[in-house]
């Protein structure tokens, strides 16, 4: 292993197992008996100075091909990197699992040049061409969104090939948004022929709709029949930019989720309260925020409720509607729903057969059940941008704006020493993506 330096990696491993240590530690005493009993924190983790000579081996270890050698004497951290490599970090987000043991996923916020990875067992594949890639509830039809427009495909491989379901130019999806507001500029685009910088694009109902989410606005595209796809506009409402003489719409924190039988859009923004759209009625239900501003939503996975999430600086409140309230129009008095966390500022979620995986700001993952009991907690390092469970729940995709992919075992029996979790869930591998590779690194 011509790429080690021995000396530099039993340091960096003594001091990650310490302070790994030292968390869990203060971490159980807080939980267990108070925080006000769990004493000071630990001393911080003084791994940074390590750091360039950490990614030194990192890089020669995936030129050598010794990516388990690596994992063994380098245990991988995100922490003690940041305050070398902060301006290579970028998110890593639209995670999804094509299949068991393949992996999707894009790099970059909406606003930068971005790409697409694939992941098939030890094999990388990066592709410029496209910029983000979202997933149907069932991840059954994929959307990849590229300079050229939309592709929306079913079977998706690795190789982003499969069936194509509809192909939609920039200037078609534009134009049709533009049209929405003739006497106002609803888009702040150059051109119609510009790539819409989306947070997020979600196919469903056999790939004849599409859900977009942007800072200029949520919308639902469908095709119906023979028919021209058709463009809606879910949020905000036109006439209030209108009124407000905005040149343009422009909204912060926007967020969509559907539903797995695509009946329900969960949707919000900064500037509004939790909405939840029908698309058999057209109809919109709002919900009131038990924090300052919406900032995500998700559907859990037996489709009883829709969970929201409201922030305040970096912290927030998760609420849970029944569904079967939406569904019957008849509402509890004043609203009055469950909190399920009162902690997270959420960024990105996993829905599971034992409650929702939820991703915060401060890079902690929390399984929370049903009831808001948190089952385990785990640390990734850097606040959540992406997360994605595989069909068995044996593995969860993790991305995060330090500029990882994690592989966690959700069925591991044993924590590793090197981790700070609550729980027994551990990382398999990871990926670094930042923004001067050529090509992704394994860790």
């Amino acid at each position: 292993m011509k790429w080690l330096e021995d000396e530099i990696a039993a340091k960096w491993r003594e001091e990650g197992e310490r302070y790994a240590h030292d968390i869990n530690q203060f971490v159980h005493k807080g939980l267990t008996d108070g925080w006000d009993q769990a004493g000071n924190e630990p001393s911080e983790d003084t791994r940074s100075s390590l750091a360039a000579k950490v990614y030194k081996m990192i890089r020669g270890a995936n030129e050598q091909g010794e990516l388990t050698e690596l994992r063994a004497q380098l245990p991988a951290a995100t922490w003690p990197l940041e305050r070398q490599f902060q301006k290579e970090m970028q998110a890593v987000r639209g995670i999804h699992f094509i299949s068991d043991d393949e992996v999707v996923f894009s790099t970059g916020s909406p606003w930068e040049s971005n790409t697409v990875v694939t992941v098939k067992q030890e094999a990388l594949s990066v592709f410029d061409a496209y910029s983000l890639v979202g997933a149907s509830p069932d991840n059954q039809f994929h959307a990849l969104a590229g300079k050229q427009g939309i592709t929306i495909m079913q079977s998706m491989n690795s190789a982003l090939q499969g069936e194509v379901i509809a192909e939609l130019t920039w200037r078609e999806l534009n134009g049709k948004i533009q049209a929405l507001g003739p006497d106002f500029s609803v888009l702040n685009l150059d051109s119609l022929e510009q790539e819409l910088p989306l947070e997020e694009v979600i196919p469903f109902n056999g790939g004849q709709a599409l859900l977009l989410v942007s800072s200029q606005g949520i919308f639902l595209a469908q095709q119906a029949g023979e028919e021209p796809w058709g463009v809606k506009l879910l949020h905000p409402d036109l006439e209030e930019y209108k009124e407000d003489e905005m040149e343009s719409i422009e909204i912060d924190m926007a967020h969509g989720a559907v539903s797995a039988d695509g009946r329900w859009i969960a949707l919000g923004s900064q500037g509004s309260d939790h909405l939840l759209y029908d698309i058999t009625t057209g109809q919109v239900h709002s919900f009131n925020t038990e924090s300052s501003y919406p900032h995500y939503a998700t559907f859990t996975k037996d489709q009883r409720s829709v969970w929201y999430n409201a922030c305040h600086f970096y912290n927030g409140t998760t609420l849970a509607v029944s569904l079967e309230h939406a569904e019957t129009g008849e509402f509890p008095a004043e609203q009055d729903y469950p909190v399920v966390n009162e902690e997270a500022r959420v960024y990105a979620a996993a829905a599971l057969e034992d409650g929702v995986v939820i991703g915060d700001a401060y890079g902690y993952l929390r399984l929370i059940d049903a009831e808001g009991q948190e089952l385990w907690r785990y640390y990734a390092g850097s606040t959540i941008s992406g997360l994605a469970v595989n069909r068995d729940e044996t593995l969860l995709a993790v991305g995060t704006y330090g500029g990882m992919l994690h592989i966690l075992d959700l069925q591991a029996t044993e924590r590793s020493g090197y981790e700070i979790t609550t729980g027994t869930v551990r990382e398999i591998k990871r990926i670094i993506a930042w923004k001067s590779q050529n090509k992704p690194l394994w860790w």
